[in-house]
C-alpha cells in the first residue's frame, strides 16, 4: 500500500502545483478587475446621474421611489442635471418621463414656480431662436398648426410661464438645433391632446398675440 502510495505521490504534487498557479493567476485577476476602475481618468468612469425608475406624467411630485441613478459617460451629460436623489425629491415634472431616463435641464419646474391655473396643463413647446426674446412670463400667444385639420381651423390660447434656452444635445423635445428654446405653457385642459398631437408630428407654430 506505502509503495503505491508513494508511486502516486510525484503526480499528486504536479497536479497541485498547476492548481496553485491557476489559483494565483485567478486571484491576480480578480485584484486587476477590483482596482482598474478606479485607475481610470474620471470621464473614462462615468459619473452617476438620476434617472426616472419608471414612466412618470407631467405634474408628478417626485419621491425616492420614482428616481434611481444610472452611470454614463461624463461628456454626456448636461450642466445642470440631477446627480443626487435627494436633491430631485419634492420636484415637479414639466414633461413626460419615460423610464431610465435622466432627468435634464428644463425637465423640473424651477424651485419657487408660478402655480399653474386652475383647469390648466402645463406644456413645453419649442421656440424659434428669433422669437425668444419677445416672450417671458405672462406674455400670451398662440399655438398654430401648418396642418389645417389640426384645431379646428383655429389656434390654440396659452401663456408662457418660463422661456429655458436649450440646445439639440438638451433639449427634453429632442428636436431644433443649436440656439433654438422652448417654453413652458399652460393651455386649457381641453386643449391639451390637440396640441400634444401637434407636437408629435412637428406641425406646432408659436406666434405672438400683440
Amino acid at each position: 500500500m506505502l509503495s503505491r502510495l508513494r508511486a502516486h505521490l510525484p503526480a499528486w504534487r504536479r497536479a497541485l502545483r498547476r492548481r496553485r498557479r491557476l489559483l494565483a493567476a485567478l486571484a491576480i485577476a480578480a485584484l486587476v478587475a477590483a482596482l482598474l476602475p478606479s485607475m481610470l481618468p474620471p470621464s473614462a468612469r462615468g459619473v452617476e446621474v438620476v434617472v426616472a425608475d419608471a414612466a412618470l406624467a407631467p405634474g408628478t411630485v417626485l419621491t425616492s421611489a420614482d428616481l434611481s441613478t444610472a452611470r454614463i459617460a461624463e461628456d454626456l451629460v448636461p450642466a445642470g442635471s440631477a446627480l443626487e436623489v435627494d436633491a430631485a425629491v419634492g420636484r415637479t415634472t414639466r414633461v413626460p418621463l419615460d423610464a431610465g431616463a435622466p432627468l435634464l435641464p428644463g425637465m423640473l419646474e424651477t424651485v419657487g414656480a408660478t402655480a399653474i391655473p386652475e383647469g390648466s396643463v402645463l406644456i413645453t413647446v419649442p421656440v424659434p431662436a428669433a422669437l425668444a426674446p419677445h416672450l417671458s412670463p405672462g406674455t400670451g400667444i398662440e399655438l398654430l398648426s401648418t396642418d389645417p385639420s389640426h384645431f379646428g381651423g383655429s389656434g390654440v390660447p396659452a401663456q408662457v410661464l418660463e422661456v429655458v434656452t436649450v440646445d439639440a444635445a438638451t433639449s427634453a423635445l429632442g428636436g431644433g438645433g443649436s440656439g433654438t428654446a422652448e417654453a413652458l405653457v399652460t393651455v386649457e385642459r381641453g386643449r391639451a391632446g390637440e396640441v400634444a398631437h401637434a407636437l408629435g408630428v412637428g406641425t406646432l407654430v408659436v406666434t405672438v398675440i400683440g
